[in-house]
């Protein structure tokens, strides 16, 4: 009698061994099995690349704002809290690139800054960091391309011929309104990258 309790607990510490061993490993395999899962599932994102997309992307949103039309001689500077003023008949491209990157999250200036002031290199640095003079290579989608006059949002480079090109968001077209690619003066498409230029990059806030 007495071995046959010593076997019978023998075997039931043995049997809780085994269990309490089997147990562990199968929730490590599980876990193993849920971490590849989600290694392979998870995308690995360029955020500037993602940045400049969302630039983009309000940019159209934007578009659809009938102040920025000729009809309109005020519009509201987002950036500056909304800030209402009158134009007077003047270009409203620099008042659209602050806007958008001002809803896009990116700091902007706490002036209404010019096209003459983007334009010179030694303003703005802390905001939009010049990363190129005359050369739209080293642009990335978002960027800001400024003339002494005019300024677009930069989205990729096209060449037509031996003519380079920017396909990118600006407002002041001197093209009508089509409902396609312009609207309320609104223009997405390609704009010669002629003349001297400053390439800069919004910084995020």
């Amino acid at each position: 009698m007495y071995i046959k309790k010593s076997i019978l607990l023998l075997f039931l510490f043995v049997l809780v061994v085994y269990l309490m061993g089997c147990f562990p490993a199968s929730r490590t395999e599980k876990d193993e099995s849920e971490s590849e899962t989600t290694e392979e599932n998870t995308e690995i994102t360029d955020v500037e690349e993602a940045d400049g997309v969302k630039i983009l992307n309000i940019a159209e949103t934007e578009q659809a704002n009938e102040m920025y039309s000729p009809e309109k001689d005020s519009a509201y500077l987002y950036w500056l809290n909304n800030k209402l003023i009158l134009l007077n008949g003047s270009t409203k491209c620099n008042i659209f690139a602050l806007n958008v990157l001002f809803k896009s999250g990116f700091k902007t200036p706490t002036t209404n800054a010019l096209t003459r002031d983007l334009v010179d290199t030694e303003k703005f640095t802390d905001i939009f960091p010049v990363v190129a003079i005359k050369d739209a290579t080293k642009a990335k989608k978002g960027d800001l391309i400024v003339w002494n006059g005019h300024v677009i949002i930069f989205e990729s480079l096209t060449k037509i011929k031996s003519d380079l090109y920017a396909m990118a968001w600006w407002a002041g077209t001197q093209q009508s309104d089509n409902g396609d690619n312009i609207k309320n003066n609104v223009c997405y498409g390609k704009y010669k990258l002629i003349g001297y230029y400053v390439v800069r990059r919004p910084v995020k806030k």
